[in-house]
C-alpha cells in the first residue's frame, strides 16, 4: 500500500502562466559572429579509405593487389581537394552561396546587411 501512496504523489507540472519569465541577457541578435568555431573537422573518402585498409590487410600490406582500391582513394582525394579549393575561393571573396552552411564571414555579411538596433539596450 505504502507503495502505491509514493507513486500517486507524484509533483504535477507547473503552469507556464504563473511562472513569469525572467530575461537575463537581451533577446536580440548581435551585429556580428565571432569564426573561432568554424573550424570544421571534415574527414575526406572515409569509405575508400576503410575499403583501401580492410584491402591491405587481407593482402598483407601488398599494394601491387589493391591497385584498383589505391586508385579510387587517389581519385577520391583528388576531387575533395578540388572542392575544398573551390570553396575556400568562395569564402574568402565573402560571396554569399545559397544554403544552409554559411561560414563567419558570409554571416557577418548578412547581419551587416540588417543590423539590430541598439535601442533595445
Amino acid at each position: 500500500m505504502r507503495v502505491a501512496t509514493a507513486l500517486l504523489r507524484v509533483r504535477k507540472p507547473q503552469n507556464e502562466s504563473d511562472v513569469p519569465f525572467q530575461e537575463v541577457l537581451p533577446l536580440r541578435l548581435k551585429n556580428h559572429v565571432s569564426g573561432k568555431t568554424d573550424k570544421t573537422s571534415d574527414v575526406a573518402c572515409l569509405q575508400e579509405m576503410t575499403v583501401l585498409f580492410s584491402c591491405l590487410k587481407t593482402n598483407d600490406f601488398n599494394e601491387s593487389l589493391c591497385a584498383k582500391e589505391v586508385g579510387n582513394f587517389q581519385q577520391c582525394y583528388k576531387g575533395y581537394l578540388g572542392k575544398k579549393s573551390v570553396k575556400k575561393e568562395t569564402s574568402g571573396k565573402g560571396m554569399l552561396v545559397a544554403g544552409k552552411d554559411l561560414n563567419y564571414k558570409q554571416l557577418n555579411k548578412v547581419l551587416k546587411k540588417y543590423p539590430t538596433s541598439s535601442q533595445n539596450y
